[in-house]
Parts: structure tokens; sequence; C-alpha cells
């Protein structure tokens, strides 16, 4: 049997080397920002989603064309997932969590391979994944 390795540590270790405390603790505030949203919107419409997240992408200076393409993407993956109608803007919602994380580190300068560990990892410390070491 192969041995799993915690990737909760891999992506730990790729943020203390990549990140200061200011960018640590901003993605903290993106966090928080997505609990409140989630919070104030537990059963979200279809409406309430496109609301927040064209909010949202407006404030980030994102063009019409952008917010269109990036909801329709996003409610096509939900769908794709098998997920019914219900779930999907709880998707929507989390997908843009995923997208506001995924676009800071980038920006950061982490590369793609970086980016999917440090999701990876985010996933299996909320998911409570087993640690292997």
């Amino acid at each position: 049997m192969t041995k799993k390795f915690d990737v909760k540590e891999q992506a730990r270790d790729i943020l203390e080397e990549t990140l200061d405390m200011e960018a640590v603790g901003y993605l903290g505030r993106i966090s928080e920002e997505m609990q409140q949203i989630f919070a104030s919107n537990p059963m979200p419409s279809f409406d309430d989603v496109a609301r927040i997240v064209t909010g949202y992408f407006t404030g980030d200076g994102r063009p019409a064309e952008f917010i269109e393409d990036w909801l329709r993407t996003a409610e096509e993956h939900s769908r794709s997932r098998g997920l019914d109608e219900q779930d999907r803007p709880k998707a929507i919602l989390s997908d843009l969590g995923v997208f506001r994380f995924m676009w800071f580190l980038k920006e950061r300068g982490l590369t793609e391979e970086q980016i999917n560990i440090v999701l990876t990892g985010a996933v299996q410390q909320a998911t409570g994944g087993p640690e292997v070491g």
C-alpha cells in the first residue's frame, strides 16, 4: 500500500515560504468575508448569487463581460458536478471563494502547481482529511 502524503503540510510550507504576514492576513480576510456571505445567505437564489458575484467583481474593476462569463462558467461547472438546482447557488458562491484565493495567490507569484497544492490542503483541512506523516 502506498503511503499518502499530507497535503496540508505541503500547503503550509508553500505559504510560509512565499507569503509575508500581511498576505496571510489577507487570505484570512477573504475567508472571513466568504463566511459572512454564507451566513447572510444560507439558502441563496441564483439572483442572490448573481448580485453578490457582480458586486464583488465590479468592485474589483472587472468588466461586465468577464462577470457574465464567470457566472455562466460557474453555473455550468455546478451543473456538471451533478448538483441539484437548490445546491447550485451555494456551489457558485464557493467557487467565488476559491477564485478569490487562487487569484490572490497567483498575484503573489505562486505557480499553478503551488496553488493547486495550497487549495488541496485547504480542502483537506476543511473536510478533516487525515494527517499522515
